[in-house]
């Protein structure tokens, strides 16, 4: 499988081929690298991702899409095999999801450019709307090589499924060596004035389920996989092009402002101090509410779980009786002289598989991530309290 740098050097120009037609089964001419690039371009993709290199202009794009005003997701996107999840404050966000587009080099995945998914899209298979985008990004000659997800949501900074399942495919696209990344942007303290944006990637068991496509119990246990384990931080470095500095600059840079003095009156003076402003009676309310919700959700996953994993063993139980039960019918039909009916297989035919438990490991990251915020948050409004 190619790795995300051979996807790119495909769309780079090659040297000019000579006018004489070739025939079709002639071996392919391989791909030249511009020289800049020899050296540090991981074409085996055998050397994993250190480092996330996030261009500003994505992250202006990843806060623009995390404002922007969206549909709730359809129903589609819920876990069919089970009750959908009650209504709640945390749950009534929309998350928003989009693919980053860059390239690995020299073990540090440089972030070029992205696009928002719409509300629905959980792969990148043919005539998605992502592969159609990448479609027309690849005629114009831009970057069109998926390199991870990015996730604005207010759950406190963790993965959701959705993500994890965009993840994985973006993972087999790149060959399986840890090489999509996942950035999280917590808009719940973006409110705030706080900043959390973080990079991942799939740890080492979250990789071998995602390759196997299972999600299961017996999965989740031989590699290890909790909530903790799921994902494997990255060091992160935001870089600004200079035409993006410029534009911050204008934004940041101070208008000229009369000076106050003891010569000019009509200008008052400034208090020596500043106000003291303790945000805890809400910051700290919404967290707890939070914090109740995703314990509400997780609580009703773990109804779900329950009842689908009750449901198979009773489904187990019926199906080890009807294959008692035509064993003892085809033993007396050969007392009988009597032709035997088909025997019927030890295993059940569908309606078996073990419930995926991501969701479940997900929502535990969930109410982990909350909880330590709103201690964080509890702990700020302590200390200003006593300054």
């Amino acid at each position: 499988m190619t790795s995300m740098a051979a996807a790119l050097a495909a769309s780079l120009p090659v040297a000019a081929r000579t006018s004489t037609p070739q025939p079709a089964s002639s071996a392919q001419q391989p791909k030249q690298f511009p020289q800049r690039l020899e050296g540090v371009v991981d074409v085996e993709a055998a050397r994993e991702v250190e480092s996330v290199q996030l261009n500003s202009l994505v992250f202006l794009k990843i806060m623009k899409h995390s404002t922007d005003i969206l549909p709730p997701p359809p129903a589609t996107t819920l876990q069919q095999d089970r009750n959908a999840p009650p209504p709640t404050e945390l749950s009534s966000h929309t998350d928003c999801l989009g693919v980053l587009l860059g390239l690995d080099l020299d073990g540090v995945m440089e972030v070029e450019d992205s696009f928002a998914l719409p509300g629905g899209e959980t792969g990148l298979g043919s005539n998605s709307y992502s592969d159609r985008l990448l479609t027309h990004l690849r005629e114009v000659q831009t970057p069109d090589s998926p390199v991870g997800i990015y996730l604005s949501t207010r759950n406190g900074g963790f993965a959701t499924r959705v993500s994890i399942d965009l993840l994985a495919a973006v993972e087999k696209v790149s060959g399986g060596r840890g090489k999509a990344v996942l950035v999280i942007h917590d808009a719940s303290k973006a409110n705030g004035g706080d900043l959390s944006i973080k990079a991942y990637r799939l740890g080492e068991g979250a990789r071998e389920a995602a390759k196997l496509g299972k999600w299961d119990e017996k999965t989740l246990t031989e590699n290890g996989i909790t909530a903790s384990t799921l994902l494997s931080p990255l060091p992160m470095n935001v870089t600004s092009p200079s035409l993006i500095s410029a534009f911050l600059s204008t934004l940041t840079t101070p208008s000229a402002q009369q000076q106050p003095s003891l010569s000019n009156p009509s200008v008052p003076l400034p208090p020596s101090f500043s106000a003291l402003v303790n945000p805890a009676p809400t910051s700290l309310t919404n967290y707890l509410q939070n914090t109740l919700d995703s314990l509400t959700l997780h609580s009703h996953e773990a109804n779900n779980i329950a009842f689908l994993t009750r449901q198979i063993a009773r489904e187990k139980v019926k199906h080890e009786q009807t294959v008692k039960d035509r064993e003892e019918e085809n033993a007396r039909r050969r007392k009988q002289g009597l032709s035997e009916f088909p025997s019927i297989s030890a295993e059940i035919r569908g309606g078996t598989k073990e419930p995926s438990r991501l969701e479940m490991v997900c929502l535990g990251g969930t109410v982990e991530g909350l909880a330590k915020g709103m201690g964080a948050e509890a702990g700020k409004g302590l200390v200003r309290s006593y300054l």
